[in-house]
């Protein structure tokens, strides 16, 4: 870059230094001809003139890493389609073969560019409702023309709460903004109260469709005893059959 002094040239050297350290931080994928937005069952629901639309116009807002970057493109309709989403993540694409099939398996994780942070400085949700450190992840299998998508959602507890580090090994939580909550499954003095709030909120929603079974796996299976994991497996084998 073109510089006249040496404190401008400076400046120039560090901004070159920080989009260099973005360009080749792992974990960003585009694609030109493949919405990485969405899972592959919100594509299956979606109308011919979703189809239509381009990749940055479709797009879920909350994996689109270079948003800001293309806020001026999305205002020239007639330029969209040269600009593609940017997620961040992982992807893994690979032939399986089980039993003599032969089948393609992909493993797509998003991670939601809304309150992203560092584990224990960034918590709860912002005052968007965005849960720190949301990522989807779906798997998906293709057979001879058939597609299925399984698809997994984690996140921070979505409720307004903090656990600044400090001296101790595990900060206790501060819960703040008494509103809608959920909690860790841990029966521990410092999350006790997150569990409790969370089972309180699941109840308090008389959800039908709602089921929330609590398992402590530090206290359970402590000292490798994962065979205590059956404990887990036989409280949700009822649901796991009506998933078939």
């Amino acid at each position: 870059l073109l510089h006249k002094t040496d404190w401008e040239g400076g400046r120039n050297k560090t901004f070159l230094s920080m989009i260099n350290n973005v360009l080749t931080t792992d974990g960003f994928y585009f694609c030109t001809d493949y919405d990485l937005t969405h899972t592959l069952q919100r594509l299956a629901n979606t109308s011919p003139d979703f189809q239509e639309m381009s990749l940055l116009e479709r797009a879920d807002q909350r994996f689109v890493w270079n948003g800001n970057l293309l806020r001026e493109l999305a205002a020239q309709p007639e330029v969209t389609h040269f600009a593609l989403p940017v997620v961040h993540g992982f992807i893994v694409m690979k032939p399986c073969r089980i039993n003599g099939k032969i089948f393609e398996w992909i493993l797509i994780s998003r991670r939601s560019c809304f309150r992203a942070g560092v584990r224990y400085y960034v918590r709860g949700i912002d005052s968007e409702g965005h849960a720190a450190n949301f990522v989807e992840t779906e798997q998906i299998v293709l057979y001879e023309g058939a597609k299925a998508s399984f698809v997994q959602t984690r996140g921070s507890m979505p409720f307004y709460w903090s656990q600044r580090p400090n001296l101790k090994y595990k900060p206790k939580p501060i819960i703040s903004k008494t509103t809608s909550i959920s909690t860790l499954s841990s029966s521990s003095m410092e999350k006790k109260p997150l569990e409790q709030a969370f089972a309180k909120m699941v109840s308090g929603m008389n959800n039908g469709m709602l089921s929330y079974i609590a398992f402590d796996f530090h206290k359970e299976c402590s000292h490798m005893r994962w065979d205590r994991l059956q404990i887990l497996v036989d409280s949700v084998s009822e649901i796991q059959d009506e998933y078939g």
